[in-house]
């Protein structure tokens, strides 16, 4: 009898490749990808620009928000620059002076990020300022009020 032929291991090789790839494809969409996608350098923050409102508006206590009638943004509100594109909600502003326009831009990610319009919903973002995450609640159709953090306030058109 002629002896036998070692025994190749070549599918073990391949399917290593694949677990190797599919897992540095994980890494990439999880945590580099939202990183780039949502980069608030210093080319982006210079072309923000940041207001102070002497008399700010108070959120609302019991953290229910009620979009104006004609959900239009207040004249008191500071307009931000954008810092990613989307053609839904295009550009945020910022409704009381311990908002900054970086956080109202994260706001807004989140909130377009999320699938529900129209009615009530909570979002979560992290403060680029502080490096907090904070709580807002937002409602509204054509202009969303975002409330939460410490007093932040967040129009969303």
């Amino acid at each position: 009898m002629p002896p036998r032929p070692p025994k190749s291991y070549a599918w073990l090789w391949v399917l290593l490749g694949v677990v190797t790839v599919a897992l540095v494809a994980v890494v990439v969409y999880v945590w580099v990808l939202p990183l780039v996608l949502n980069d608030n350098s210093d080319e982006n923050s210079a072309r923000t620009e940041t207001v102070v409102i002497t008399s700010p508006a108070a959120a609302p206590q019991n953290g229910v928000v009620t979009p104006a009638p004609n959900e239009s943004v207040p004249a008191s509100a500071a307009r931000c620059g954008s810092v990613f594109s989307n053609n839904e909600f295009t550009t945020s502003a910022v409704g009381t002076s311990v908002t900054s326009c970086e956080f109202a831009e994260e706001v807004r990610y989140q909130y377009v990020s999320q699938g529900r319009r129209g009615g009530p919903v909570s979002i979560s973002a992290v403060s680029p300022v502080t490096g907090t995450r904070y709580s807002m609640n937002c409602a509204g159709n054509k202009v969303v009020t975002c409330t939460g953090g410490n007093n932040a306030v967040v129009y969303v058109y």
